[in-house]
């Protein structure tokens, strides 16, 4: 199992250094991006540039964890028009503005969003990334580890990972239109700074979760990250075994206490089992159980969500389930990652939405590398829309993205990734939007 995974994630190595998950060994490492693109229908823009610098230091039985993001990005007003270049560290990136985010401070902007019936700017509070993150973690045996931080991430079984970072191929299920109001940056619902318990609740009805808010609903969060911006404890046994941890995330307080846990067991090498819940002690406690099956040259991911686990309130309850399989094919450098999803409401008046994609990576010599990703999804259709003459045609909206990326790893410390990226959106109600952007990262670890 773990042969294949070091295989694939070599062939994707770009793709995951430009991110900013948290280092999984100490380093320091610092990537750069420069790009351009075209934001839901427009001329090509320049976007800016951005650099992100991350580290990890270990140091006897203690653990130092550490990000910061600047960015240097063009401030276009409503004609399109570069009305300021700003710089200073952000939580905006190449992403948010291919979404139509190069607006923020313009209050007709968000105005003319929020006047629509659905959100021109779809999706744009998800892309948003991390502005920093710190880590503390405290070794307290070999095998018990004590953590407080910003993004801990610890994390148990598969799943499209929801909350992905940016330029990971499977990021697309959270960016590219399924759309919900969570916010897995600090592991609770709506912004940080605004953070309450009792907000994990999955209301399909309101704050722009139900089909007809954004061009493409439905997706579910899946809660196997439980701990996040959070305060946590965990064991994990020899050989990884055996993983049980537990964490307090971040707005807990002793009125409305929750508590989020996660439990992953290897009985044999070829089989791990996991299971998470997310706002214990709350109704809208989520739960997350996955699975891999796996040999050298053969993965299968299988996982489920249940959102909104013991609300009273029958119709805002939501599932979500998929499978995804990465195998290497014989005698050649090529691997690939297909995966299907599917999310499902309590409420009969929604219809299922669903979710495909595939990766393809190939080593073209030692140094270059090719990676192609592309996906698609359906939206859920409100089967109301049906009864009246003037949205009878409306149906869940779809999306379809693809996005090629040439590598190089010019030194065992500095590589560079060239990427294009085309998305076609068509919204539950016929408004098609296109947008492509392309850009440059050059990745070196110190």
């Amino acid at each position: 199992m773990k042969k294949l995974l070091a295989v694939f994630a070599s062939s994707i190595f770009i793709i995951a250094s430009a991110t900013t998950q948290v280092l999984d060994k100490e380093q320091m490492k610092n990537t750069a991006w420069v790009g351009i693109g075209a934001p839901l229908g427009g001329d090509a823009m320049v976007y800016g540039f951005t650099d992100t610098f991350q580290t990890r230091f270990d140091r006897g039985k203690f653990t130092v964890e550490a990000m910061l993001n600047w960015s240097f990005l063009a401030n276009y007003d409503n004609e399109y028009n570069v009305d300021n270049f700003q710089f200073g560290t952000s939580n905006n990136n190449p992403l948010s503005l291919k979404y139509g985010n190069w607006g923020v401070n313009s209050v007709s902007s968000v105005a003319k969003a929020i006047d629509k019936d659905y959100n021109n700017h779809a999706n744009v509070t998800n892309t948003l990334q991390d502005s920093y993150y710190v880590n503390f973690l405290y070794h307290i045996t070999k095998n018990v580890a004590f953590g407080v931080g910003t993004k801990l991430n610890w994390q148990v079984g598969p799943a499209p990972k929801y909350g992905s970072w940016l330029w990971e191929h499977d990021a697309h299920v959270r960016q590219g239109g399924f759309s919900t109001s969570y916010d897995d940056r600090s592991g609770v619902f709506a912004q940080t700074s605004s953070e309450s318990v009792g907000k994990y609740r999955y209301y399909v009805h309101a704050n722009g979760n139900r089909p007809g808010t954004a061009d493409v609903v439905g997706f579910v969060p899946f809660a196997n990250k439980y701990a996040k911006r959070a305060l946590g404890v965990r064991f994990v046994a020899d050989n990884e075994m055996l993983e049980i941890g537990a964490a307090l995330p971040n707005g807990f307080n002793t009125d409305d206490p929750v508590l989020n846990s996660g439990i992953k067991f290897v009985p044999v090498k070829w089989l791990s089992l996991a299971a998470a819940f997310e706002g214990l002690l709350d109704d809208g406690t989520n739960f997350y159980t996955g699975a891999t099956i796996g040999f050298d040259k053969f993965l299968l991911d299988l996982y489920l969500a249940v959102d909104s686990l013991f609300t009273s309130t029958n119709n805002d309850q939501a599932y979500g389930t998929g499978a995804a399989i990465t195998f290497a094919i014989p005698n050649t450098k090529i691997t690939l990652r297909p995966e299907v999803g599917a999310n499902f409401f309590e409420d009969d008046n929604f219809t299922t939405a669903l979710y495909s994609g595939i990766m393809f990576s190939m080593d073209l010599t030692q140094q270059i590398g090719l990676n192609i990703w592309s996906s698609i999804a359906f939206g859920s259709k409100d089967k109301r829309w049906d009864d009246y003459k003037a949205t009878d045609d409306w149906d869940g909206g779809h999306v379809f993205d693809i996005r090629p990326e040439v590598t190089f790893e010019y030194t065992k410390s500095t590589s560079f990734a060239a990427y294009i990226d085309i998305e076609h959106r068509k919204a539950f109600d016929g408004t098609s939007r296109k947008c492509w952007s392309t850009g440059l990262f050059w990745t070196y670890i110190f």
